[in-house]
């Protein structure tokens, strides 16, 4: 159970320095992606989807790492089969779903940039299968909480 707990801790640790990485990018992501795109000799247009998609998609980049937390958070308390980790889950597959289109005009600029709605999408799919699996959990533990 030690060792349970002391990952928990790191991935809540992970999160938080990915969220501070987040927010360095939201207030230097356009000068970064100016300098990438002049090294890359890309057009404007590149430059200007690259940076267009990357703030389009931070409101579920934003999501992503605050229920990851939130959701990490319930394991330490021991709530693993609740409905509100459900929700969590839930909230996670539908922020994953929602960059599949918004990322999909990177694309077209950059070949590279194909795995980032590939991955969401196969990221939203596992968590379908995931949420499935912790509702089934939370059926059979509701139902032995009843049983005497």
């Amino acid at each position: 159970m030690k060792k349970f707990q002391k990952s928990l801790n790191l991935t809540m640790a992970v999160v938080c320095v990915l969220g501070f990485c987040f927010l360095l990018m939201l207030i230097f992501a356009p000068r970064v992606f100016t300098t990438y795109c002049e090294a890359a000799h890309k057009s404007e247009n590149a430059l200007r989807s690259l940076i267009g998609v990357f703030y389009a998609c931070s409101p579920s980049a934003f999501v992503t790492l605050l229920y990851i937390f939130k959701f990490t958070n319930n394991l330490k308390k021991g709530e693993v089969f609740t409905q509100q980790t459900v929700k969590y889950l839930k909230i996670l597959s539908y922020a994953c779903l929602s960059v599949v289109p918004l990322s999909l005009p990177l694309c077209y600029f950059f070949l590279a940039g194909f795995p980032i709605p590939a991955s969401a999408a196969f990221m939203w799919l596992f968590l379908r299968v995931l949420i499935n699996a912790f509702e089934i959990g939370n059926e059979i533990k509701n139902e032995n909480d009843l049983t005497v």
